[in-house]
Protein backbone atom coordinates (compact mmCIF):
# COMPACT_ATOMS: atom_id res chain seq x y z
CA UNK A 1 0.00 0.00 0.00
CA UNK A 2 1.26 3.54 -0.92
CA UNK A 3 0.32 6.15 1.35
CA UNK A 4 -2.90 5.81 2.81
CA UNK A 5 -5.98 4.87 0.57
CA UNK A 6 -8.81 7.68 -0.04
CA UNK A 7 -12.12 7.59 -1.74
CA UNK A 8 -13.26 8.11 -4.85
CA UNK A 9 -14.54 11.69 -5.16
CA UNK A 10 -17.16 12.32 -7.76
CA UNK A 11 -17.27 15.51 -10.39
CA UNK A 12 -16.62 18.33 -8.15
CA UNK A 13 -18.45 21.29 -7.76
CA UNK A 14 -18.07 24.93 -6.17
CA UNK A 15 -17.75 24.65 -3.01
CA UNK A 16 -15.12 24.88 0.28
CA UNK A 17 -11.45 23.80 -0.12
CA UNK A 18 -11.04 20.81 0.88
CA UNK A 19 -8.88 20.01 4.09
CA UNK A 20 -5.43 19.21 4.26
CA UNK A 21 -2.51 17.96 6.28
CA UNK A 22 0.94 19.35 6.90
CA UNK A 23 2.50 17.03 4.40
CA UNK A 24 2.85 19.00 0.79
CA UNK A 25 -0.27 18.44 -2.00
CA UNK A 26 0.67 16.71 -5.13
CA UNK A 27 -2.03 15.57 -7.70
CA UNK A 28 -1.27 13.72 -10.82
CA UNK A 29 -4.02 14.21 -13.92
CA UNK A 30 -4.70 11.76 -16.38
CA UNK A 31 -6.97 11.01 -19.62
CA UNK A 32 -7.73 7.39 -18.00
CA UNK A 33 -6.47 4.14 -16.45
CA UNK A 34 -6.42 2.64 -20.06
CA UNK A 35 -3.52 0.57 -21.45
CA UNK A 36 -1.21 2.92 -22.84
CA UNK A 37 2.47 3.54 -22.10
CA UNK A 38 1.42 6.62 -20.26
CA UNK A 39 -0.77 4.76 -17.44
CA UNK A 40 1.80 2.14 -17.31
CA UNK A 41 4.71 5.02 -16.86
CA UNK A 42 2.48 6.48 -14.24
CA UNK A 43 1.59 3.36 -12.20
CA UNK A 44 5.31 2.38 -12.54
CA UNK A 45 6.83 5.95 -10.96
CA UNK A 46 3.79 5.58 -8.30
CA UNK A 47 4.91 2.45 -7.02
CA UNK A 48 8.21 2.34 -7.20
CA UNK A 49 8.72 5.91 -5.45
CA UNK A 50 6.60 4.66 -2.69
CA UNK A 51 9.27 6.73 -0.35
CA UNK A 52 9.15 9.90 -1.78
CA UNK A 53 5.33 9.47 -2.55
CA UNK A 54 5.08 8.84 2.05
CA UNK A 55 5.89 12.56 2.39
CA UNK A 56 3.08 13.95 0.52
CA UNK A 57 -0.78 14.01 0.25
CA UNK A 58 -1.22 12.28 -2.80
CA UNK A 59 -4.29 12.48 -4.98
CA UNK A 60 -5.03 11.01 -8.90
CA UNK A 61 -7.56 12.85 -10.85
CA UNK A 62 -9.19 11.23 -13.93
CA UNK A 63 -10.64 13.31 -16.62
CA UNK A 64 -12.61 10.72 -17.84
CA UNK A 65 -14.91 7.86 -16.52
CA UNK A 66 -14.01 5.03 -18.48
CA UNK A 67 -13.34 1.60 -18.12
CA UNK A 68 -9.87 1.03 -16.01
CA UNK A 69 -7.33 -1.38 -17.52
CA UNK A 70 -5.17 -1.62 -14.59
CA UNK A 71 -4.90 -1.52 -10.76
CA UNK A 72 -3.21 1.97 -9.88
CA UNK A 73 -1.66 2.37 -6.19
CA UNK A 74 -3.88 3.68 -3.28
CA UNK A 75 -3.50 7.53 -2.71
CA UNK A 76 -5.26 9.81 -0.38
CA UNK A 77 -7.78 10.61 -2.92
CA UNK A 78 -8.84 9.56 -6.27
CA UNK A 79 -11.16 12.32 -8.35
CA UNK A 80 -12.95 11.50 -11.76
CA UNK A 81 -13.98 14.55 -13.34
CA UNK A 82 -16.41 12.90 -16.38
CA UNK A 83 -15.33 14.99 -18.78
CA UNK A 84 -16.30 12.66 -21.49
CA UNK A 85 -13.08 13.27 -23.73
CA UNK A 86 -13.80 17.25 -24.43
CA UNK A 87 -11.19 19.55 -23.64
CA UNK A 88 -13.03 22.19 -22.47
CA UNK A 89 -14.84 19.97 -19.56
CA UNK A 90 -11.82 18.51 -18.61
CA UNK A 91 -10.73 22.37 -17.82
CA UNK A 92 -13.25 23.91 -16.06
CA UNK A 93 -13.96 20.75 -14.30
CA UNK A 94 -10.13 20.90 -13.48
CA UNK A 95 -10.02 24.20 -12.34
CA UNK A 96 -12.88 23.70 -9.89
CA UNK A 97 -11.50 20.98 -8.25
CA UNK A 98 -7.51 22.43 -7.73
CA UNK A 99 -9.15 25.85 -6.40
CA UNK A 100 -10.88 22.93 -3.68
CA UNK A 101 -7.43 21.12 -3.42
CA UNK A 102 -5.17 24.16 -3.64
CA UNK A 103 -2.15 21.60 -4.60
CA UNK A 104 1.40 22.10 -4.21
CA UNK A 105 2.67 20.69 -7.71
CA UNK A 106 0.56 19.28 -10.22
CA UNK A 107 1.53 16.55 -12.96
CA UNK A 108 -0.02 16.51 -15.87
CA UNK A 109 0.27 13.17 -18.24
CA UNK A 110 -0.73 13.29 -21.97
CA UNK A 111 -1.71 16.17 -24.01
CA UNK A 112 -5.29 16.79 -22.94
CA UNK A 113 -4.50 16.78 -19.49
CA UNK A 114 -1.68 18.62 -19.91
CA UNK A 115 -3.55 21.15 -21.74
CA UNK A 116 -6.27 21.09 -18.37
CA UNK A 117 -3.24 21.10 -15.77
CA UNK A 118 -1.50 24.21 -17.92
CA UNK A 119 -5.16 26.26 -18.68
CA UNK A 120 -6.56 25.83 -15.07
CA UNK A 121 -5.02 28.80 -13.44
CA UNK A 122 -4.04 29.23 -9.45
CA UNK A 123 -0.29 29.24 -8.60
CA UNK A 124 0.36 25.64 -7.86
CA UNK A 125 3.25 24.44 -9.89
CA UNK A 126 2.69 22.18 -12.98
CA UNK A 127 4.47 19.63 -14.13
CA UNK A 128 3.25 18.69 -17.94
CA UNK A 129 4.96 14.90 -18.79
CA UNK A 130 4.69 14.63 -23.17
CA UNK A 131 4.91 11.05 -24.18
CA UNK A 132 4.48 11.13 -27.61
CA UNK A 133 6.09 13.50 -30.36
CA UNK A 134 4.07 16.26 -30.37
CA UNK A 135 4.82 17.42 -33.67
CA UNK A 136 3.88 14.35 -35.85
CA UNK A 137 0.93 13.04 -33.15
CA UNK A 138 -0.91 16.38 -33.98
CA UNK A 139 -0.13 16.58 -37.60
CA UNK A 140 -1.26 12.83 -37.96
CA UNK A 141 -4.59 13.58 -35.85
CA UNK A 142 -5.86 17.25 -37.01
CA UNK A 143 -5.61 19.63 -40.18
CA UNK A 144 -6.44 23.44 -41.16
CA UNK A 145 -7.52 25.63 -38.81
CA UNK A 146 -7.83 22.96 -36.14
CA UNK A 147 -4.12 22.21 -36.18
CA UNK A 148 -3.23 25.65 -35.87
CA UNK A 149 -5.35 26.06 -32.69
CA UNK A 150 -4.46 23.33 -31.38
CA UNK A 151 -0.61 24.07 -32.06
CA UNK A 152 -1.44 27.53 -30.18
CA UNK A 153 -3.06 25.83 -27.41
CA UNK A 154 -0.09 23.72 -26.75
CA UNK A 155 2.36 26.41 -27.34
CA UNK A 156 0.12 28.58 -24.43
CA UNK A 157 0.45 25.50 -22.29
CA UNK A 158 4.39 24.77 -21.93
CA UNK A 159 4.63 28.77 -21.53
CA UNK A 160 2.84 28.55 -18.56
CA UNK A 161 4.52 25.18 -17.13
CA UNK A 162 6.81 25.21 -14.47
CA UNK A 163 8.35 22.08 -15.98
CA UNK A 164 8.09 20.22 -18.75
CA UNK A 165 8.99 16.44 -19.49
CA UNK A 166 10.08 14.81 -22.67
CA UNK A 167 10.16 11.03 -22.38
CA UNK A 168 12.88 11.23 -25.04
CA UNK A 169 15.52 13.37 -26.58
CA UNK A 170 13.38 13.96 -29.54
CA UNK A 171 10.39 14.87 -27.99
CA UNK A 172 12.10 17.54 -25.77
CA UNK A 173 13.58 18.97 -28.98
CA UNK A 174 10.41 19.06 -30.86
CA UNK A 175 8.71 21.04 -27.83
CA UNK A 176 11.13 23.47 -27.91
CA UNK A 177 11.25 24.00 -32.14
CA UNK A 178 8.30 23.02 -32.66
CA UNK A 179 6.00 24.67 -29.73
CA UNK A 180 8.34 27.36 -28.42
CA UNK A 181 8.96 25.84 -25.15
CA UNK A 182 11.73 27.54 -22.76
CA UNK A 183 14.46 25.78 -23.10
CA UNK A 184 15.66 26.19 -19.81
CA UNK A 185 12.38 24.26 -18.27
CA UNK A 186 12.85 21.13 -20.35
CA UNK A 187 13.79 18.28 -19.53
CA UNK A 188 14.32 14.29 -20.74
CA UNK A 189 13.27 11.82 -18.48
CA UNK A 190 12.91 8.53 -20.21
CA UNK A 191 9.61 5.72 -18.97
CA UNK A 192 10.98 3.36 -16.27
CA UNK A 193 10.67 -0.30 -16.97
CA UNK A 194 10.45 -2.99 -14.26
CA UNK A 195 12.72 -5.13 -15.77
CA UNK A 196 12.01 -8.08 -13.02
CA UNK A 197 8.38 -7.71 -13.16
CA UNK A 198 7.93 -7.76 -17.33
CA UNK A 199 10.25 -11.37 -17.44
CA UNK A 200 7.96 -12.77 -14.94
CA UNK A 201 4.97 -11.93 -16.47
CA UNK A 202 6.06 -13.00 -19.59
CA UNK A 203 6.85 -16.68 -18.48
CA UNK A 204 3.28 -17.37 -17.75
CA UNK A 205 1.13 -19.26 -20.07
CA UNK A 206 0.17 -17.44 -23.18
CA UNK A 207 -3.79 -16.85 -23.23
CA UNK A 208 -3.87 -17.93 -27.00
CA UNK A 209 -2.90 -21.08 -29.03
CA UNK A 210 0.45 -19.97 -30.65
CA UNK A 211 2.97 -20.89 -33.72
CA UNK A 212 5.88 -22.92 -32.97
CA UNK A 213 7.56 -20.02 -34.25
CA UNK A 214 6.29 -16.39 -35.17
CA UNK A 215 7.19 -12.69 -35.51
CA UNK A 216 4.88 -9.79 -33.63
CA UNK A 217 3.74 -6.45 -33.70
CA UNK A 218 2.01 -4.87 -31.17
CA UNK A 219 0.07 -1.76 -31.06
CA UNK A 220 -3.34 -0.18 -31.49
CA UNK A 221 -4.83 -0.52 -35.26
CA UNK A 222 -4.90 3.16 -36.08
CA UNK A 223 -3.15 4.55 -39.23
CA UNK A 224 -0.09 5.97 -37.15
CA UNK A 225 1.09 2.49 -36.18
CA UNK A 226 1.65 1.66 -40.22
CA UNK A 227 0.11 -1.55 -40.08
CA UNK A 228 -0.81 -1.25 -43.55
CA UNK A 229 2.95 -0.75 -44.44
CA UNK A 230 3.84 -4.23 -42.08
CA UNK A 231 1.37 -6.02 -44.08
CA UNK A 232 2.85 -5.03 -47.82
CA UNK A 233 6.48 -5.40 -46.56
CA UNK A 234 5.45 -8.81 -45.04
CA UNK A 235 4.13 -9.63 -48.70
CA UNK A 236 7.07 -8.81 -50.36
CA UNK A 237 9.12 -10.49 -47.73
CA UNK A 238 7.67 -13.98 -47.95
CA UNK A 239 9.28 -14.95 -44.40
CA UNK A 240 9.33 -18.45 -43.65
CA UNK A 241 7.78 -17.14 -39.61
CA UNK A 242 4.02 -16.01 -39.25
CA UNK A 243 3.14 -12.62 -38.02
CA UNK A 244 0.89 -11.96 -35.40
CA UNK A 245 -0.75 -8.68 -34.75
CA UNK A 246 -1.90 -7.79 -31.09
CA UNK A 247 -4.20 -5.07 -30.68
CA UNK A 248 -7.26 -3.75 -31.37
CA UNK A 249 -8.78 -0.28 -33.01
CA UNK A 250 -10.83 1.14 -35.69
CA UNK A 251 -8.71 -0.02 -38.76
CA UNK A 252 -9.18 -3.99 -37.74
CA UNK A 253 -11.56 -4.03 -40.82
CA UNK A 254 -9.25 -2.17 -43.33
CA UNK A 255 -6.55 -4.35 -42.11
CA UNK A 256 -8.07 -7.66 -42.44
CA UNK A 257 -9.35 -6.75 -45.61
CA UNK A 258 -5.54 -6.11 -46.67
CA UNK A 259 -4.25 -9.42 -45.75
CA UNK A 260 -7.09 -11.17 -47.58
CA UNK A 261 -6.21 -9.34 -50.79
CA UNK A 262 -2.51 -10.00 -50.37
CA UNK A 263 -3.49 -14.16 -49.75
CA UNK A 264 -1.94 -13.56 -46.15
CA UNK A 265 -4.92 -15.11 -43.93
CA UNK A 266 -3.34 -17.85 -42.80
CA UNK A 267 0.11 -16.05 -41.98
CA UNK A 268 -1.08 -12.92 -40.93
CA UNK A 269 -2.96 -13.48 -37.69
CA UNK A 270 -4.74 -11.07 -35.55
CA UNK A 271 -5.74 -12.51 -32.22
CA UNK A 272 -7.28 -9.08 -30.93
CA UNK A 273 -5.87 -7.00 -27.94
CA UNK A 274 -4.31 -8.84 -25.16
CA UNK A 275 -4.47 -7.88 -21.22
CA UNK A 276 -0.27 -9.09 -20.93
CA UNK A 277 1.00 -9.35 -24.16
CA UNK A 278 4.06 -9.59 -22.68
CA UNK A 279 3.50 -13.94 -22.75
CA UNK A 280 3.45 -13.61 -26.49
CA UNK A 281 6.25 -11.34 -27.12
CA UNK A 282 8.20 -13.40 -24.97
CA UNK A 283 7.93 -16.38 -27.19
CA UNK A 284 8.54 -14.66 -30.24
CA UNK A 285 11.46 -14.57 -32.32
CA UNK A 286 11.55 -10.98 -33.12
CA UNK A 287 8.98 -7.82 -32.70
CA UNK A 288 8.75 -5.60 -35.60
CA UNK A 289 7.52 -1.82 -35.16
CA UNK A 290 6.32 0.20 -38.74
CA UNK A 291 4.79 3.17 -36.67
CA UNK A 292 4.85 6.37 -37.49
CA UNK A 293 4.82 8.25 -34.15
CA UNK A 294 6.54 7.43 -30.98
CA UNK A 295 7.88 9.26 -27.90
CA UNK A 296 9.61 6.37 -25.95
CA UNK A 297 7.96 3.30 -27.61
CA UNK A 298 7.10 0.53 -24.92
CA UNK A 299 6.46 -2.55 -27.53
CA UNK A 300 10.04 -2.39 -28.69
CA UNK A 301 11.56 -1.48 -25.04
CA UNK A 302 9.41 -5.03 -23.65
CA UNK A 303 10.65 -6.88 -26.76
CA UNK A 304 14.13 -5.72 -25.34
CA UNK A 305 14.06 -6.52 -22.23
CA UNK A 306 12.24 -10.27 -23.33
CA UNK A 307 15.61 -10.09 -25.33
CA UNK A 308 13.66 -10.68 -28.31
CA UNK A 309 15.47 -8.80 -31.50
CA UNK A 310 13.99 -5.99 -32.75
CA UNK A 311 13.00 -3.97 -36.37
CA UNK A 312 11.60 -1.00 -36.07
CA UNK A 313 10.81 2.25 -38.37
CA UNK A 314 12.95 5.47 -37.68
CA UNK A 315 9.61 7.61 -37.04
CA UNK A 316 9.87 10.22 -34.51
CA UNK A 317 11.23 10.33 -31.95
CA UNK A 318 11.93 7.22 -29.69
CA UNK A 319 12.90 4.26 -31.89
CA UNK A 320 16.30 5.06 -32.92
CA UNK A 321 16.98 6.78 -29.94
CA UNK A 322 16.54 3.42 -27.91
CA UNK A 323 18.50 1.28 -30.40
CA UNK A 324 21.12 3.57 -31.05
CA UNK A 325 21.15 4.79 -34.30
CA UNK A 326 19.48 6.52 -36.91
CA UNK A 327 18.04 5.16 -40.43
CA UNK A 328 20.41 4.59 -43.45
CA UNK A 329 19.87 5.77 -46.89
CA UNK A 330 16.15 4.78 -48.40
CA UNK A 331 16.03 0.83 -49.30
CA UNK A 332 18.65 0.18 -46.65
CA UNK A 333 18.54 -1.55 -42.76
CA UNK A 334 21.11 -0.47 -40.51
CA UNK A 335 22.30 -2.51 -37.97
CA UNK A 336 22.11 -0.36 -34.96
CA UNK A 337 23.94 -1.74 -31.35
CA UNK A 338 20.65 -2.79 -30.07
CA UNK A 339 18.14 -3.61 -33.56
CA UNK A 340 17.65 -3.10 -36.86
CA UNK A 341 16.41 0.18 -38.00
CA UNK A 342 14.90 1.26 -41.69
CA UNK A 343 13.79 4.53 -42.99
CA UNK A 344 9.90 5.33 -42.53
CA UNK A 345 7.79 4.61 -44.60
CA UNK A 346 10.07 2.66 -46.43
CA UNK A 347 8.27 -0.85 -47.70
CA UNK A 348 11.28 -1.96 -49.47
CA UNK A 349 13.44 -1.54 -46.53
CA UNK A 350 11.30 -3.18 -44.10
CA UNK A 351 10.88 -6.32 -46.46
CA UNK A 352 14.88 -6.23 -46.20
CA UNK A 353 14.91 -6.11 -42.08
CA UNK A 354 11.51 -9.00 -42.09
CA UNK A 355 13.85 -11.21 -44.55
CA UNK A 356 17.39 -10.57 -41.95
CA UNK A 357 15.39 -12.07 -39.03
CA UNK A 358 15.47 -15.54 -41.10
CA UNK A 359 18.62 -15.55 -39.34
CA UNK A 360 18.79 -17.10 -35.76
CA UNK A 361 22.40 -15.74 -35.13
CA UNK A 362 21.39 -12.13 -35.72
CA UNK A 363 18.08 -12.83 -33.34
CA UNK A 364 20.37 -13.94 -31.21
CA UNK A 365 22.80 -11.10 -31.33
CA UNK A 366 20.35 -7.90 -31.27
CA UNK A 367 18.60 -9.72 -28.79
CA UNK A 368 21.19 -9.92 -26.39
CA UNK A 369 22.32 -6.27 -26.86
CA UNK A 370 18.59 -5.41 -26.00
CA UNK A 371 19.04 -7.17 -23.16
CA UNK A 372 21.94 -4.90 -21.92
CA UNK A 373 20.75 -1.89 -23.03
CA UNK A 374 17.29 -1.76 -20.64
CA UNK A 375 19.56 -2.17 -17.75
CA UNK A 376 19.78 1.84 -18.33
CA UNK A 377 15.65 2.19 -17.94
CA UNK A 378 15.02 0.21 -14.87
CA UNK A 379 12.42 1.61 -12.77
CA UNK A 380 14.23 2.68 -9.72
CA UNK A 381 16.91 4.39 -11.63
CA UNK A 382 14.16 6.32 -14.07
CA UNK A 383 11.66 6.86 -11.54
CA UNK A 384 14.18 8.58 -8.88
CA UNK A 385 15.06 10.79 -11.54
CA UNK A 386 11.40 11.37 -11.68
CA UNK A 387 11.08 11.90 -8.23
CA UNK A 388 13.83 14.10 -8.01
CA UNK A 389 12.16 16.25 -10.10
CA UNK A 390 8.89 16.21 -8.03
CA UNK A 391 10.70 16.77 -4.91
CA UNK A 392 12.69 20.03 -5.89
CA UNK A 393 9.77 21.43 -7.74
CA UNK A 394 7.72 21.38 -4.24
CA UNK A 395 10.35 22.94 -2.19
CA UNK A 396 9.86 25.83 -4.22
Amino acid sequence: MIANAGPDFPAPSPSSPIPRNVRPRIVFVINSIGSGGAERALDTILRTGSDHLAHYEAHLVLLDAEPEMRGMPALNGRHCLDAGGRLTASVVRLRRLLHRLQPDVVVGFLPRANLAVALSGGPWRRILCERMHMRSHLAGRYRGWRLAAINRLMRAAYARATLVLGVSQGVSDDLIATFGAPVDRVFTINNPYDLDLIVSEAAKSPPITLPSAFLVAVGRLVAAKGFADLIDAYALADPALPLLILGQGPERAALTARIQAAGLSARILMPGFLDDPWTVVGRSQALISASYNEGFPNAIAEAMVLGRPVLTTDCPSGPAELLGADAGAAGTVMEAPAGLVVPLGDIAALARGIAMLDDPALRTRLGRAGMIRMRDFRAERIAEQYWQVFDQTARR
